[in-house]
């Protein structure tokens, strides 16, 4: 992967559709070129209850609440100052909890989405993982941030390196992507050559510690995916383009779990709202993700190119001679960071860059 890199979202879709992409290639895109798409699962909680209407205020209840210390978030005043009454920006995490006994648990899966109150359009900001961030003097891995302090620690450094005024969060337990696409009865995925060992592994991983059947991907190209299947898909980096390529899958994984929903008819909901709900943790209280609920049919959605916008090259470091795999270098690191947070805002906050 060459330096200055980026990617590149290749479907043009309407407004409020979620983009089913046969490929996520990592190529250059367009600034300020525009994606309506519908990403994350965190989406798919706000339009799943809106779908459902007054019964899903009872199914809101299995959210898991908890707050957050808005004096330690490192807000930016400034922003806070310009943009309080106009913008409100959201925290998404994508987390691995294997079991209750899991007490240290990292996100994959960070997103920023800034939702315009006026306009109501929904910005969905992508940030690697493993990209190098500062926090405190110190540096440390997006990811890490979780680990280390919750949802309140990964808001910080978001603030801290994005400049934003962040003070609520949405946290997903990425394994319920393994109930909710077997509930669906899997998802299309084509599958290379080099992925196969790998989704084999994860699968193996994943099934054994779920109770579920291992099932082995045989062959290369496009074939159903069942749960445990499309979750380890999820979690490849060791191939070709390393963690910019893992945050792909995933965006892939997320919108055709998306797709497939809405071409249902609402068939699934009430039992993937009983799947996601649980396995959600928020600050919003019930009212408040009403309130947001309400207008999401008239939400657009669009996906930023993700931070860093620019990255030094990932390069395999070998751990062991004779390794089959040898790993990515785990760290995802900007080059011109300050320029990509200017860029962001502008993107982010154009109506008040006018």
């Amino acid at each position: 992967m060459e330096e200055n890199k980026k990617v590149e979202e290749n479907q043009e879709v309407e407004e409020v559709k979620v983009v089913e992409s046969d490929k996520a290639d990592e190529t250059q895109i367009k600034k300020g070129s525009k994606k309506k798409i519908i990403i994350g699962v965190t989406v798919a909680v706000i339009v799943l209850a809106v779908a459902i209407g007054v019964y899903a205020n009872n199914k809101l209840s299995k959210i898991q609440h908890k707050e957050v210390n808005e004096d330690k978030l490192q807000i930016s005043k400034e922003v806070e100052k310009e943009i309080t009454d106009e913008y409100l920006n959201v925290a998404i995490f994508g987390t691995n909890v294997r079991s209750a006994e899991d007490k240290t648990v990292d996100s994959d899966a960070v997103y920023v989405a800034s939702l315009n109150l006026k306009t109501k359009e929904v910005k969905i900001l992508p940030v690697y993982g493993n990209t190098l961030m500062q926090h405190g003097g110190n540096t440390l891995k997006m990811k890490d941030a979780y680990a280390e302090g919750g949802a309140e620690e990964a808001i910080a450094v978001l603030n801290e390196n994005l400049e934003l005024n962040i003070k609520d969060y949405v946290t997903l337990n990425f394994q319920v992507l393994v109930d909710m696409i077997d509930t669906i009865g899997g998802i299309e995925i084509d599958v290379t050559e080099e992925e196969i060992p790998h989704i084999n592994g994860y699968d193996q991983d994943i099934a054994k510690s779920l109770g579920k059947e291992v099932k082995q991907v045989t062959k290369a190209g496009k074939q159903l995916l069942d749960g445990c299947q499309a979750t380890g898909y999820c979690r490849i980096r060791v191939t070709e383009g390393g963690d910019v390529k893992r945050g792909s899958r995933q965006t892939e994984v997320i919108n055709k779990v998306l797709n497939k929903v809405k071409d249902s008819g609402f068939t699934y909901m009430d039992k993937i709202m009983d799947i996601v709900f649980p396995n959600v943790q928020t600050n919003f209280d019930k009212t408040e993700l009403i309130s947001y609920g309400k207008d999401a049919a008239s939400y657009t959605i669009t996906q930023l190119q993700a931070y860093p916008r620019t990255i030094k090259e990932q390069v395999r470091k070998p751990e062991k001679e004779g390794v089959q795999f040898a790993d990515y270098e785990e760290v995802v690191e900007g080059t011109n960071c300050e320029q990509d947070v200017k860029d962001i805002h502008k993107e982010l906050f154009e109506e008040k860059e006018k």
